[in-house]
């Protein structure tokens, strides 16, 4: 028997009679359990949350006993576990439901356009939905779906009762309202097409309200990110170098701060804004990893080169390069190693973006010539015949292709799932199978292709229009590396006439030399990582910062060099 189940059993027994008196009186989570689809009776959970906060009383227990001796001030953290159990009870519903929501929203435009085709064939939304529950490219939406087909084929209740109890259960509004409303519909004898068309474009232009203030609120999240980098940058600076100038605590003092704030804390920042932005973020069930694995090998590569022009950190002579390594300090080694990782990868980033960019125009435009040429009278096989010539970008080559295996008597259904599994784009792959749906199930009618091509065309505009909501953040990243490096040097030199003025003499210079190696490396780590944020704020993606980061990081270190040939340290 599963542990989980045990503890189920016992937790039951022990306070299945207060479980219905909390759910009466203190906090239902009745409806929460359903909206998170938490498969549990309500009173079995209370049970198991006041189970679960008893194992975690001898916590409490020895927390209070331990600080009434040592009177340290952390244990006071550990004495309310129990409370932090039931709290955590309370939130997991609460979050199931918000990620349940959050994963299927980003599905339902196209789980609408695809009832809404399928409707505009005679299909009804029951068998649409039926369809749906086999559907691997929208997996959010097929669990959905099998809840709906489970309880008209296995509990026997008719398809319209089944979908109003989808929609109660269900944590996304649009999608309560789009089958509700359809439900609603039937039963006063509206027109089911009007209103599925209707309510598939609100979804597309609610849609686009949620992209365009999620961009907005990205820009602002950046915005966020580049002042606290550059800010705390420059103070930490300034604190770092008056420790180091004035002896405060010694130089190894310093330094190992500088090591703590430059490789963990840094980071660690950078993170949080990676997962703030990762939640703000529509998200689809594809990533190719491949620009991941190049950066993967390259970092390898980079990390030997740095090795090598530092004699492997000093502690061993490489006399063939001792020319090439005079030449090179450490934030040059430090550079060249941060470009090496990060160019080859930006390169493969560049071109699988590139080619998914006019993938997903060509099939758009496909879509529209593939609507015209079905109004001639031609089937849809033939249709797609006569359109293989024309050029629709990287979607042409794969077009060509398909034609050429409709001619030689592949079906057509397997020759367009074929392109979907080889294609990296879900975008693409959720309208070609919403294409080949319409012509296998429906017939492929005017209406039909008129739709789809409709709505695609409204997709495009919808990331487009992204697009263009975070384009004129871009540039913050490299005004904000150029203002870090240069305040930091110039910062220096500010320093050292200061210290000049006061009567600092040689080993003021030593130490100021040491402080600009550190310093200098630190800031174009900072870049380097500055880029890395950047690109997943602007693109969605933290390979898109690749580019940015090898720039910044050769902005900053050309920074660091020129600046001294004006400004003497």
């Amino acid at each position: 028997m599963p542990l989980i189940d045990v503890l189920e059993g016992w937790s039951f027994r022990l306070f299945g009679s207060i479980a219905p008196k909390f759910l009466k009186n203190v906090y239902n989570f009745k409806e929460h359990l359903k909206r998170a689809d938490i498969k549990i009776y309500p009173e079995t959970y209370v049970s198991l949350m006041f189970f679960t906060a008893l194992l975690t009383l001898p916590v409490t227990i020895v927390a209070i006993v331990l600080f009434s001796f040592t009177k340290m001030m952390p244990l006071i953290l550990l004495m309310p576990m129990p409370a932090y159990i039931m709290a955590g009870f309370i939130a997991m519903p609460l979050s199931k439901a918000t990620e349940r929501a959050a994963v299927l929203e980003r599905e339902v435009p196209f789980a609408a356009t695809y009832v809404t085709v399928m409707a505009s064939g005679g299909i009804t939304p029951y068998l649409s939905f039926k369809r749906l529950s086999s559907v691997d490219l929208m997996p959010a939406t097929r669990k959905e779906a099998r809840d709906i087909i489970k309880d008209v084929e296995i509990f026997g209740i008719d398809p319209l009762s089944a979908m109003n109890q989808a929609a109660k259960k269900n944590p996304l509004e649009i999608f309560k309202d789009f089958l509700s409303g359809y439900a609603s519909t039937v039963v006063i004898g509206g027109d089911i097409n009007h209103f599925l068309e209707t309510k598939a474009a609100e979804i597309f232009k609610a849609r686009a309200d949620r992209v365009k203030n999620a961009a907005e609120r990205l820009g602002m999240l950046l915005e966020s990110f580049i002042t606290i980098m550059v800010l705390m940058g420059l103070c930490f600076y300034i604190l770092f170098s008056v420790q180091a100038v004035f002896n405060t605590g010694g130089s190894s003092g310093m330094g190992s701060n500088m090591l703590m704030y430059t490789y963990v804390f840094t980071p660690a920042i950078c993170f949080v804004f990676i997962f703030l932005a990762d939640n703000s973020q529509p998200k689809t069930p594809i990533t190719d990893w491949l620009p991941y694995k190049v950066y993967g090998i390259s970092m390898a590569a980079g990390v030997l080169i740095f090795l090598v022009l530092t004699n492997f950190m000093g502690m061993m002579k490489i006399p063939a390069l001792a020319g090439v390594q005079t030449l090179v300090d450490l934030p040059i080694a430090m550079s060249i190693m941060f470009i090496v990782s990060a160019a080859p990868a930006a390169l493969v980033y560049r071109k699988i973006s590139h080619k998914k960019s006019s993938l997903e125009r060509g099939v758009a435009i496909f879509l529209r010539d593939l609507t015209e040429t079905r109004k001639t009278g031609l089937a849809p096989e033939k249709c797609i015949e006569s359109l293989s010539t024309r050029d629709y970008g990287e979607f042409s080559h794969e077009l060509q292709r398909i034609s050429s295996e409709i001619s030689w008597g592949i079906p057509l259904r397997k020759v367009v799932l074929d392109f979907v599994k080889r294609t990296k784009s879900w975008i693409t792959q959720i309208v070609m199978f919403l294409l080949v749906e319409a012509i296998d199930v429906g017939g492929g009618t005017i209406a039909m292709i008129e739709t789809l091509a409709r709505f695609n065309n409204m997709t495009q505009d919808v990331e487009r229009e992204k697009k263009m909501e975070v384009r004129p953040y871009v540039f913050l990243p490299y005004f904000a590396a150029l203002l870090l490096t240069a305040t930091t040097i110039m910062m220096l030199v500010f320093t050292q006439q200061t210290v000049s003025v006061g009567g600092g003499g040689s080993s003021s210079s030593i130490n100021m030399s040491y402080l600009t190696l550190l310093f200098t490396t630190s800031a174009i780590v900072n870049s380097y990582l500055i880029g890395l944020v950047a690109g997943k704020i602007s693109e969605e993606s933290i390979a898109a910062g690749f580019k940015h980061s090898a720039i910044l990081v050769l902005i900053s270190v050309i920074t660091a060099k020129v600046i001294p040939l004006f400004v003497h340290i």
